[in-house]
């Protein structure tokens, strides 16, 4: 689905001799190997309910009515109730991207981007897909390109609802930003 990127070219997994434990060998595998084998999950998002574990069933249906629009959705269960989520489709893996925050009865979905070394017992949610409410803004700067630069000393901004992006209202602004769970949020 994507080009291999020249960080994955890179070889940063090499265990140096002075590393190695002969009562737990290291298994060499090759760079070429390593970016095949991950080649398949470059299209696949890590989905964890917020707060709380999600069932299989009930996921698979609502993530499948969600975003499942150009084709097939796999979703398996992994340990620590996380799912791995890929798409045959690149249109259907930006829609779960960049459409979010997702929603499975009262639990929030988080969701992000597989990551190489991905460990379903360690991982921890660090970020989150937010909507937020910029209120009393001048109304020149309700406009999706003011709100997007706001946006960004929140987190990484996704997208303007579509009574920003179009004007309707001018109470307030509305964004979606990845905001980092690890830093602090501030209320103001």
């Amino acid at each position: 689905m994507e080009d291999v990127t020249q960080a994955e070219k890179e070889d940063d997994d090499q265990v140096g001799e002075e590393e190695q434990n002969p009562l737990c060998p290291t298994i060499p595998f090759t760079a070429a190997e390593k970016i095949r084998w991950r080649r398949e999950w470059r299209s696949a998002l890590v989905v964890k309910g917020l707060g709380r574990n999600v069932p299989y069933i009930p996921l698979v249906r609502r993530l499948n009515s969600l975003w499942r629009k150009h084709g097939e959705l796999q979703v398996s269960d992994m340990k620590n109730g996380c799912y791995l989520v890929r798409f045959r489709h690149r249109e259907d893996y930006e829609l779960a991207v960049n459409s979010g925050p997702w929603l499975l009865g009262n639990t929030y979905l988080t969701v992000s981007r597989w990551y190489k070394g991905f460990n379903p017992w360690k991982s921890v949610v660090k970020s989150a897909m937010v909507w937020v409410q910029l209120p009393e803004l001048p109304i020149e700067f309700i406009n999706k390109e003011a709100v997007m630069k706001i946006a960004q000393f929140i987190g990484v901004p996704i997208r303007v609802d579509r009574a920003t992006e179009s004007g309707d209202r001018g109470k307030f602004a509305r964004v979606c930003v990845e905001v980092d769970l690890t830093k602090p949020l501030l209320s103001q």
